[in-house]
């Protein structure tokens, strides 16, 4: 084992205390996660560091680089995970019909919008996850930058999961 290789756990331990809070901040600014989210992709970044015998810890920015680079596509990963998990819940609905005051839908409206609401499930994954970031409200720019595509995969996606939606919703009778 050579100095240089004994050397290198004080090295990656020196640089963890002075650049993890930067990391942290630096990732942050450039994905748009949940903190523990940032901070899971941030340890899986220092993780494969330890084992990353190619980067050059003698190179001021060469490890910063390869840190943020390998953080930023780790919380991309996470990110897109995290959505592709998410429940669907119908019974939110309620909740947002609940807080829309007096022009709450009769009972027979209600049972229309849920069994529409149902169709979601119908639609394939990928193009439901864009369709579900945009009814929370999500900018289409803000819908590429979580899932990691472009702006016109984005539009695509969205067209795509519009058009089965109103596919499924006149094969069942809808309007």
């Amino acid at each position: 084992m050579s100095a240089l290789s004994t050397n290198r756990p004080q090295q990656l331990a020196a640089l963890f205390d002075a650049h993890d809070a930067q990391l942290l901040s630096a990732v942050g600014r450039r994905v748009a996660a949940q903190p523990a989210t940032i901070a899971d992709a941030c340890s899986h970044a220092w993780t494969q560091l330890l084992a990353a015998e190619h980067v050059d810890l003698s190179v001021p920015w060469a490890p910063l680089a390869w840190l943020s680079t390998t953080a930023v596509r780790e919380a991309w990963r996470l990110n897109s995970l995290e959505w592709r998990t998410t429940p669907h819940s119908p019974n939110k609905l309620d909740a947002i019909i609940a807080n829309h005051g007096d022009t709450a839908p009769d009972t027979a409206e209600l049972a229309a919008l849920h069994q529409r609401l149902e169709l979601v499930d119908e639609i394939p994954e990928r193009p439901r996850r864009f369709l579900l970031r945009l009814a929370l409200g999500y900018s289409y720019d803000a819908i590429s930058a979580a899932e990691g595509v472009s702006p016109t995969t984005t539009n695509k996606q969205i067209a795509r999961a519009k058009r089965l939606l109103r596919e499924l919703d006149h094969a069942q009778g809808g309007e």
